[in-house]
């Protein structure tokens, strides 16, 4: 009982990044590109119903050598065949606790620099209807420094089998590859999108290029293309609203998880420990440790010689300075979307919507109602371990955990989710209902369905938690129990089965609804509860909430938030005050707001005992 709980815990994050599955070459999925051939893969599922599936497309050309940090370059595919049936590489990243799932090492570095290569799915019996599809596509998330293109999660589900669009997946340079300031950098390059610091953006516009141009071949429409993603996904959704360089490579966008956040010009350099110069300096340390501190001045004042130190370093060198941060996420310490005014506008991401500098789209902005209860339930400051005294026998023993204060576990996730959908959500609704004319929806998303294990309710524990409604979009064979593979399933609850599979055909279908032509309520799936657009000037209901039938069911509600509301909640609260002050130290740091203002928070919250 112990073992299956903890295999549980394993998967609550459950975007795997698997090796553990192959795909052979079928002619049968064959589309031509010029003159090349490419040769995708068939995939099956128990219903008899085929998935066409082209892994591997390059968008550009590897950005490796002189390519490290500069803008992707085109790329043209030649020869007369293209292998499309393996999986790509991952872009490079520091594995963490949740891909020991597939056997990888955590903390290991793991991809390749040349990672920029793009998936294409559609369900065989729609690749001869005589009508161009709408396309969906997905950026993974991963905090932008994590994450891969073709997870078995989006891979496996039957999201693209049973619904008649294009699914594109992609990849983009991950952690310090894909954003990086060293003014210096590419001062002398000629081409203008290399002085960005936004590489990562750059390579999912040119992967958005790449669609526009040859997803005619796939039977897919140019001119419909709906960009989704959650959490970072969800953030590059949004950054890619505000950059012109994106303003007619799409139509529509969902930004599940978003925030508006972005880091600044300033942090990305100076900062001590994620900034470029301090990562500079450490490398030249560590290549040189016999060099005084006045050397290591000279030797970065010269600004030719630093290129090209840092140019020539490893992959690993350069990754490895960024070690874990001490969260339950394992992610990377990097700064990552920084106004550049080069791709994202000086005024960041919150300043663009605020102003209502954004594409006039239809847009979705979803988030969940548990958000940071992913990242707590790992969190020593927040849970007991009481089997770690183990870990030595396994380090699975180290995972099971009991909320250290159920009260504050719960309350400290209640407002860190509203501080959540008040940046993801009501926010940007409320710029763009206010200054666009295009119609705006909402979501929160609150299925809390999972089993209770060895006496812990992992409904508690976990809720709605952050990545929670992936599943559900993508209809993973884990939540419909056609997976072989017992810790994908384990999450859900098989007595339950039939109400989740209904929640997530019913989610489906309103993104399919979307995608078609901006309405996620007919076309061609006539849904019972009608979705309503978020209308700035109504006090009417303003977003939908998605859950089970066993629970609230899918019904439109207006508890809209503001800074004010959340803040007046928190104060209320029979907590203590350090717990107080611990909630709103972290509760707006997805910087809904500008630093200022954060900063004006917290030392006026509780009329300044957090000071103390």
């Amino acid at each position: 009982m112990i073992i299956k709980f903890i295999q549980i815990l394993q998967i609550l994050f459950f975007i795997s990044l698997s090796h553990a599955y192959a795909y052979e070459k079928n002619a049968d999925a064959t589309i031509t590109i010029g003159e090349t051939k490419i040769i995708g893969t068939v995939i099956q599922n128990s219903d008899g119903e085929k998935l066409l599936a082209w892994f591997g497309v390059p968008f550009a050309q590897p950005p490796v050598g002189d390519l490290r940090w500069k803008a992707p370059r085109n790329i043209e595919i030649t020869g007369n065949e293209l292998d499309a049936s393996s999986l790509p590489n991952h872009c490079v990243q520091v594995s963490n606790f949740y891909d020991e799932i597939d056997g990888i090492e955590s903390n290991s570095i793991i991809g390749s620099e040349d990672c920029l290569y793009l998936n294409i799915f559609i369900p065989e019996k729609a690749m001869n209807l005589n009508k161009k599809l709408p396309v969906m596509f997905w950026i993974h998330g991963g905090g932008n420094t994590w994450g891969y293109s073709a997870s078995k999660l989006f891979t496996d589900g039957n999201f693209a089998f049973e619904h008649d669009f294009v699914l594109v997946t992609t990849n983009y340079r991950l952690g310090p590859f894909g954003w990086f300031h060293y003014e210096n950098l590419n001062e002398n390059s000629s081409e203008p999108l290399d002085k960005t610091v936004n590489f990562g953006t750059l390579d999912t516009i040119k992967s958005l290029e790449w669609v526009n141009e040859n997803i005619k071949a796939f039977n897919g429409d140019p001119n419909n293309i709906t960009i989704f993603g959650e959490s970072a996904g969800g953030r590059n959704v949004m950054t890619l609203m505000t950059t012109s360089l994106s303003k007619d490579l799409f139509q529509r966008g969902i930004a599940q998880s978003g925030y508006l956040g972005s880091d600044s010009l300033e942090f990305a350099k100076n900062d001590p420990r994620s900034g470029s110069d301090g990562f500079i300096t450490n490398r030249i340390k560590m290549k040189f440790p016999n060099l005084s501190d006045d050397e290591i001045k000279q030797f970065m004042d010269d600004k030719n010689k630093t290129i090209n130190f840092i140019r020539n370093l490893s992959a690993e060198d350069i990754i490895s300075y960024y070690r874990m941060r001490n969260d339950a996420s394992e992610l990377i310490d990097v700064p990552n979307v920084i106004p550049d005014g080069v791709v994202i506008p000086e005024k960041g991401i919150y300043g663009a919507f605020r102003d209502g500098e954004v594409h006039d789209k239809e847009m979705i902005f979803g988030s969940t109602r548990d958000e940071d209860k992913l990242f707590m339930f790992m969190n020593d400051y927040f849970v007991n371990k009481p089997l770690k005294f183990l870990s030595w026998l396994w380090p699975g023993f180290d995972m099971y955990v009991q909320p250290k204060d159920p009260k504050f576990y719960d309350l400290y996730a209640k407002y860190m989710a509203e501080s959540w959908k008040y940046g993801a959500v009501d926010l940007p609704s409320k710029f763009m209902s206010s200054t666009k004319d295009s119609n705006i929806y909402a979501y929160r998303f609150d299925w809390d369905e999972q089993p209770t294990e060895f006496g812990v309710p992992l409904s508690k524990l976990m809720g709605a938690a952050h990545a929670m409604e992936i599943g559900f979009i993508f209809k993973s064979a884990g939540l419909t129990g056609e997976s072989d593979d017992y810790i994908i399933s384990a999450i859900y609850d098989p007595e339950k089965r039939d109400t989740d599979i209904k929640l997530a055909d019913e989610i489906g279908e309103y993104w399919v609804n979307f995608a078609y032509d901006g309405n996620p309520n007919e076309n061609p799936y006539s849904k019972d509860v009608e979705w309503l657009n978020w209308d700035a000037k109504s006090d009417e209901e303003r977003f939908i909430v998605l859950d089970s039938v066993n629970d609230k069911g899918i019904a439109m509600y207006n508890a809209t938030l503001s800074a004010d509301s959340i803040l007046q909640g928190l104060a209320s609260e029979a907590l203590t005050v350090d717990q107080k002050c611990a909630t709103i130290g972290q509760m707006f740091n997805r910087t809904t707001l500008t630093q200022e203002e954060v900063d004006d928070i917290y030392l006026t919250f509780l009329n300044g005992k957090c000071l103390h």
